[in-house]
């Protein structure tokens, strides 16, 4: 077992199980999990972590949604990824979590992943929206605790179908 918590800004992330929740304020509670990636982590404001992901023998360099205002901005705040980047987006709790392609400047997958970050979903090759009252949600018919955007094609490329199995972890 490890001591698992990270603190963002005023706001310590913390797991327990794999599940990744936010306790605002200047919390010294901390909880211990043998499944998350987040040990001891101090994120200055306005910066994301990055996490090694694989997937199918392929390696990716992802940047961590982890705040609530990282999640709201997603990939809309980069204008190109390449085929080796990508987001994961890390809930506090297992959900149904919609996405959309507002302020997009390129198409993505966008990938859900269950607890045990095993792909339960996937939304292939989704264009940018051409306006914000014409902008489709996309949500899984599975609940997921992880969300992994992409280049568009990467799950047809990389074989990426549901059942199959991830893994990711902070870099260091």
């Amino acid at each position: 077992m490890i001591i698992l918590s990270a603190t963002i800004g005023s706001t310590l992330v913390a797991s327990m199980a794999g599940i990744s929740f936010f306790i605002m304020g200047n919390s010294s509670a901390t909880h211990t999990s043998s499944h998350n990636f987040l040990t001891g982590i101090s994120i200055p404001p306005n910066r994301y972590l990055k996490g090694d992901f694989s997937v199918n023998g392929y390696e990716l360099i992802v940047d961590l949604a982890l705040t609530q205002d990282q999640q709201t901005k997603g990939l809309a705040v980069k204008n190109h990824m390449n085929e080796s980047e990508g987001m994961l987006f890390v809930f506090q709790q297992p959900s149904r979590p919609s996405f959309w392609m507002k302020d997009m400047k390129f198409p993505i997958d966008i990938i859900w992943l269950g607890e045990n970050r095993s792909v339960v979903y996937i939304a292939p090759n989704l264009e940018p929206c051409p306006s914000q009252s014409n902008c489709p949600g996309y949500v899984p018919s599975r609940d997921s605790l992880y969300v992994l955007e992409t280049t568009a094609g990467f799950s047809h490329r990389h074989n990426v179908t549901i059942g199959t199995q991830t893994n990711f972890q902070l870099v260091g």
